[in-house]
């Protein structure tokens, strides 16, 4: 069994960051440890009077304890940080134990930085991408970490993407997945690039025209799983992306506001059996 630092926040209400990575990586017979950035009482979108609590100082406990340690994981998938400090506490961390990096670079969406987030930020990111192996951005967050204009719907085209996923591995990943893509509009999905067969490929399943929070977060913990038992990625994309076909579908079914998170534990058997083929294909050559 593979064993994986995650570091993200951590959420009461809303099952999205840390909160939905330790079940579905769980489910993808992965150990988690988790490594909390920050607190809070609700994910940010559509909830008021949120509790935040900026977990800097015990990140700085956590780092300092796990350096002097002699265990040893297989990789270590980030998520959102509170601050450049933290980028750089973790960072630190992964170049100090030889850790392999899976970056979701969490910082924007729909063309602009979230709240609390400024070019300085960017500008770490950049940095700490230059550690991974994989970044998993969305549209946003590629545009910002290569100073190009933000892609809006309707204005890309497949070139436009590949120049894209070409100039993201100028920062240092050997692969590169960039989710939100959709040329048409029944059709959603990601591009995957890897640099040492200079290939790309894209997957694609239904649009749902509503925003689900957590979706990303679900993608980055199956497919940082997969990356880490050195699965083949493609057949992990493909993967994950019927899972969360299922699980937004079951979302929209179940009636409650989407501000709750998604409906993913009818199809945690599902997830840990085609994961399981997976292996088991990957065990047998």
């Amino acid at each position: 069994m593979t064993k994986v630092i995650v570091a993200n926040d951590l959420v009461g209400l809303g099952k999205v960051a840390m909160t939905s990575s330790l079940p579905i990586m769980s489910a993808c017979q992965t150990e988690v440890l988790p490594l909390p950035t920050v607190l809070l009482s609700s994910h940010t979108g559509d909830f008021n009077n949120i509790y935040v609590r900026d977990l800097t100082d015990d990140l700085k406990g956590f780092c300092k304890q796990w350096e002097h340690l002699d265990f040893k994981v297989d990789g270590l998938v980030s998520g959102y940080f509170k601050s450049e400090e933290e980028l750089k506490l973790v960072g630190q961390l992964a170049r100090d134990k030889e850790i392999p990096l899976f970056v979701d670079p969490i910082m924007a969406d729909n063309g602009r930085l979230y709240q609390g987030f400024d070019r300085n930020y960017v500008e770490a990111m950049k940095d700490f991408c230059q550690q991974a192996d994989v970044i998993i951005p969305n549209l946003t967050e590629a545009a910002l970490l290569t100073d190009t204009p933000y892609l809006e719907a309707g204005s890309y085209d497949k070139v436009t993407v590949e120049k894209l996923l070409r100039d993201l591995t100028k920062l240092g990943p050997r692969k590169v997945i960039v989710t939100g893509i959709s040329f048409e509009t029944e059709k959603m999905g990601l591009a995957y690039f890897d640099k040492e067969t200079n290939e790309t490929v894209y997957l694609m399943r239904k649009s749902y025209q509503s925003h689900f929070y957590g979706s990303g977060d679900l993608l980055t913990a199956i497919l940082s799983a997969g990356y880490f038992y050195n699965l083949d990625l493609l057949k992990v994309c493909d993967l994950a992306l019927d899972v969360m076909d299922r699980v937004l579908s079951s979302t929209l079914s179940d009636g409650r506001p989407l501000k709750y998170g998604l409906c993913y534990e009818p199809h945690i058997g599902l997830l840990f059996s085609g994961f399981n083929a997976l292996l088991e294909e990957k065990n047998e050559k």
